[in-house]
């Protein structure tokens, strides 16, 4: 299977895992020439080696030495800069998409506990939007190129638990959600059968089974959203402020409503 890496890439392409390793190298490559560098002062204070001709010395080869340590010392400076500015990059990325991502889940719930509060009839692309919004970040999350030097970081362990723990079974649970689809369905058929209109509300037995296993499922993933982002928050210096944020998308959830075909024919047209 392919890796895709969404995040964590510079202008040139270069993700938080080249960038390490990079470093690394330069750390070995400055090692092996401070050594060389080293031997030929030692060599210039002692002649081991005589390089005096009229061709080499030791102070030319001193010289070219110094020259690559101190062409050395400035790349890894700079990759050590490019690799700081990408690590912050890749942290805010993450958290904003662990952040989103609890977002259409709230949006998932609020949407399902709506229609099952009303005796509205409840739509078959009630949740659809929203479920593939939700995979495309878990997605992008899971591609999320987030390598650091210490392999025991806090941040990076939980990045990783996601990946390999949770990750496949989110995306298990948002495909699940397509049975709404199949429960409404199901319920129009019987409804049909019975000669009254096809026009599914939640009091229909699979929706209502169906709709309840969603917001179940969706209560149990909002938490475990909740908790990973608050120490992933608390691990990387608490700069995003999640309480603050999630107040705001309680505030907003109950804002959004799937769009329906009606909807969609009232609306004016765009002019850009």
């Amino acid at each position: 299977m392919l890796k895709k890496e969404y995040f964590c890439t510079d202008y040139f392409g270069i993700t938080m895992s080249t960038s390490v390793n990079t470093i690394k190298r330069l750390l070995w490559i400055l090692l092996g020439v401070s050594i060389f560098t080293y031997l030929i002062s030692l060599n210039m204070e002692n002649h081991f080696v005589s390089f005096e001709s009229k061709w080499l010395s030791n102070d030319f080869l001193f010289a070219i030495a110094v020259g690559i340590f101190a062409s050395l010392v400035v790349v890894l400076v700079c990759e050590i800069v490019r690799y700081k500015q990408m690590k912050i990059a890749t942290e805010n990325v993450l958290l904003m998409s662990l952040g989103n991502l609890y977002g259409q889940f709230l949006i998932i719930r609020s949407n399902c506990n709506r229609a099952l509060n009303s005796k509205e009839i409840v739509s078959d692309n009630l949740i659809q939007s929203i479920c593939n919004n939700a995979n495309m970040i878990a997605d992008s999350i899971q591609g999320t190129d987030y390598t650091l030097f210490c392999k025991n970081n806090k941040a990076s362990q939980l990045l990783n638990q996601f990946k390999s723990d949770k990750y496949l079974a989110l995306k298990s649970i948002l495909t699940n959600f397509a049975f709404l689809r199949i429960a409404i369905w199901e319920d129009g058929k019987v409804l049909l059968s019975q000669g009254k209109q096809n026009l599914v509300t939640s009091d229909c037995v699979n929706t209502n089974k169906a709709l309840n296993k969603i917001v179940s499922q969706s209560n149990t993933i909002l938490t475990y959203l909740d908790q990973i982002i608050l120490q992933l928050d608390d691990a990387l210096g608490n700069g995003y402020n999640w309480q603050k944020i999630k107040q705001s998308l309680y505030t907003y959830q109950d804002n959004y409503i799937g769009q329906q075909l009606d909807d969609f024919l009232k609306e004016d047209v765009v002019v850009f």
